[in-house]
């Protein structure tokens, strides 16, 4: 018998406003003073605090003031007398607008000569490129607090109230989509899964990857890309293309200023040439187009599957290597020329 789902307003009020008032919401619960009306929801809140001021167990939280939208920062939160947090909250969006250096400054302006500890949290409970938190992280200055580090809290104790656990079992479904990225038809078909591939596979790749949507006349793809080579006047480089709900593909790019199709066919003819060394089946796209990126060739064998239609992924990884290293022999080939 299939489960029933029962109706979750985190499902309907997908929003980030929405989400910024869940987060504000837990936070008031973390002053002490709620902790006779629920207590388990309050000890889960203060678990929370310690999480964003990165404090132990042993740290104790008696007063929070918490507010929202100051100067456009979504949620902050005053521990204490002591701790100013900060809070860029993010579902599925990314930075933009230099608005993290703008927040942080604006903060530290505010609070110059207090004697609060500042602390900065990009709070992401989507799904966004490890390459990308680590900028954030690492140029920013902003602590990642990701939707795993969420469920393991929310998770921590049971708590009875009803908006607490519609927002966790919103998570958990999240996750649990997330997850479900060994599965290649829930990949081409479900966002959630198609972007846990991607987070899996920066997992498991030893060098620079990133990911992202992109938005295009043609219904826009999720696409993957790394290992960039250098061929004289142009690069190649690898791409990971995938159309919800049409198809998903592995392909070899080339990034150039102006390339003529007699250049794009002779690339790619020179690189189906080199394909079987490296047990690959690479063929020509049915059209190959101009443009500061083009598509030069489609590798039809390198997205093997098990019996039970998953993603074998130690032999994509092994494809994959295979992949690097025909465009790596292929540079070096151009360079001696």
């Amino acid at each position: 018998m299939k489960e029933i789902q029962i109706p979750n307003i985190f499902k309907l009020a997908t929003k980030e406003l929405s989400q910024d008032a869940f987060f504000a919401w837990l936070l008031q619960w973390a002053d002490q003073k709620y902790g006779g009306i629920n207590p388990d929801l309050n000890h889960t809140a203060q678990d929370f605090v310690r999480k964003l001021i990165v404090q132990t167990d042993t740290y104790a939280v008696t007063t929070v003031e918490v507010g929202r939208q100051w100067h456009n920062i979504d949620v902050w939160a005053e521990i204490n007398g002591e701790y100013f947090i900060s809070i860029e909250d993010k579902t599925n969006t990314g930075r933009h607008s230099n608005q993290l250096a703008r927040y942080k400054e604006l903060v530290e302006s505010e609070f110059g000569g207090k004697p609060h500890k500042l602390i900065f949290v990009y709070l992401k409970t989507g799904n966004e490129s490890l390459s990308s938190l680590d900028l954030i992280k690492r140029q920013e200055g902003y602590t990642i607090i990701d939707r795993r580090a969420v469920l393991e809290i929310l998770d921590t104790r049971s708590v009875d109230n009803d908006i607490f656990n519609d927002f966790r079992s919103y998570l958990t479904q999240l996750q649990k989509l997330t997850d479900s990225c060994s599965n290649l038809e829930a990949v081409k078909t479900d966002e959630s899964a198609a972007q846990g591939f991607f987070l899996s596979l920066q997992e498991l790749i030893p060098e620079h990857t990133d990911w992202n949507y992109v938005s295009n006349p043609s219904g826009g793809f999720w696409g993957f890309w790394y290992h960039w080579v250098e061929c004289q006047d142009f690069k190649l480089y690898i791409q990971i293309e995938n159309r919800i709900g049409v198809d998903i593909q592995i392909k070899i790019k080339i990034e150039s200023k102006e390339p003529s199709i007699q250049l794009l066919n002779q690339i790619c003819a020179e690189l189906c040439g080199l394909a079987s060394k490296y047990g690959l089946e690479v063929n020509r796209p049915k059209k190959l187009r101009t443009g500061r990126t083009s598509t030069l060739a489609i590798v039809e064998n390198a997205l093997p599957l098990t019996l039970n239609n998953e993603i074998d992924t130690e032999q994509l990884l092994k494809n994959l290597q295979n992949l690097q290293q025909l465009l790596d022999e292929y540079s070096s080939t151009k360079f001696l020329l």
